[in-house]
């Protein structure tokens, strides 16, 4: 009887508890998403254990980079033409655009389109295999699991001069292959406490595998692996640091009215914490940036130069980011790929180059953040 009595109040408190996740939070055309990234919370983040319910306190987010994000109607960009069914346009402030298949139970991302976070030049994407970007309803408990595939073809027009010469046979293009696999399961539910709110919530925690490869397309034989090509030297500039398989894992947590995810927290399989994406409910947020483009120019010597130079940055914004170097008319002769953790120097060697006036940019891959030179070579 003690048993059925524990039982019983076990279940009350579920059903009391428990939330349903439905589609009313999916985005749709004239809502604007507002969240926050920060990689340094003023505290730890605590995704507590399974069951519940739990509370979470989270008022420690309240500061970072915002995001705004508009929801569009599709038509409305001219890459539309790649996605004639779209329902969904999302875009950013930085100009990526991804367009979405909507039902009543899933959102799909179809592809992107606009500006990216590396390239010199606006692509449109399809995706061969469309992730899941929202589905409902969401519930506790439930799995769920989604695929995600696309391929970058990037032709010789716009490869950079640095990366064909290290090549020893003519390529017609290069790949870029990326892939994604989600599986996550809703095990938690509760409360959030948040920027002075208190909202129920549902967590889900995934695990996402990403796997970059990296392809090259050759008269006759077409696309095949580079490495053997390459030999010792490998990837040039750098480009391997962003090619492999990379696991994460993220907790996120729905509330039943945000079209945003409320929180999103990823983390290292070793738990070490990556950064955290939250809700702008309202509340007091601190020290938030717009994530407009910050110029800043970086220190260049000698300038003028005939073979090296060196090029430094103190106090870099830590990211990812790619080096370009282009000519008077803007065509891109060098890409190197920096993974940049602290103050940061480089020593190119441009002895090669013919003479005359050259431009140096370091972007970031959110594109907020680029540092600039010009350099005379003689």
């Amino acid at each position: 009887m003690k048993s059925l009595l524990i039982l019983l109040t076990f279940c009350t408190s579920v059903a009391y508890s428990q939330i349903t996740v439905t589609n009313i939070t999916f985005p749709k055309v004239g809502d604007v998403l507002k969240t926050v990234t920060t990689s340094n919370p003023t505290s730890p983040v605590n995704v507590g254990t399974v069951n519940g319910p739990q509370t979470w306190f989270f008022n420690q987010l309240n500061q970072g980079q915002r995001i705004n994000t508009a929801c569009k109607a599709p038509q409305t960009s001219p890459d539309f033409v790649g996605f004639p069914n779209a329902d969904l346009l999302i875009t950013d402030e930085s100009g990526q655009e991804q367009f979405m298949d909507v039902t009543s139970s899933k959102i799909s991302l179809l592809g992107f389109g606009g500006a990216n976070g590396f390239l010199p030049v606006a692509v449109r994407v399809s995706f061969s295999q469309m992730p899941t970007y929202r589905r409902a309803p969401i519930s506790f408990i439930q799995s769920s699991s989604s695929l995600g595939k696309f391929n970058l073809d990037l032709g010789t027009d716009i490869i950079p001069d640095s990366i064909l010469a290290t090549i020893p046979i003519a390529i017609d293009s290069i790949r870029i292959q990326f892939s994604s696999e989600e599986s996550g399961v809703v095990d938690a539910y509760g409360v959030v406490k948040m920027q002075g709110k208190d909202s129920d919530v549902l967590r889900e925690k995934m695990q996402v595998i990403t796997d970059t490869k990296l392809f090259v397309k050759l008269p006759f034989l077409g696309w095949l692996d580079p490495l053997p090509l390459l030999g010792a030297g490998g990837v040039p500039g750098g480009l391997g640091d962003f090619l492999g398989q990379d696991t994460s894992i993220v907790y996120n947590f729905y509330s039943a009215t945000t079209k945003e995810i409320l929180v999103s927290a990823e983390f290292g399989l070793d738990n070490t914490f990556n950064s955290v994406t939250f809700a702008d409910i309202g509340g007091i947020i601190s020290s938030t940036n717009d994530p407009k483009l910050n110029v800043e120019s970086m220190t260049v010597n000698p300038n003028p130069v005939s073979e090296r130079i060196n090029l430094s940055v103190n106090d870099v914004k830590v990211d990812q980011y790619v080096l370009l170097i282009s000519d008077a008319s803007g065509k891109i002769i060098r890409a190197d790929f920096e993974n940049i953790q602290a103050n940061w120097s480089k020593q190119i060697d441009v002895s090669a180059l013919q003479t005359g006036t050259y431009f140096i940019q370091m972007i970031n891959k959110n594109r907020t953040q680029s540092y600039t030179a010009k350099i005379v070579k003689i």
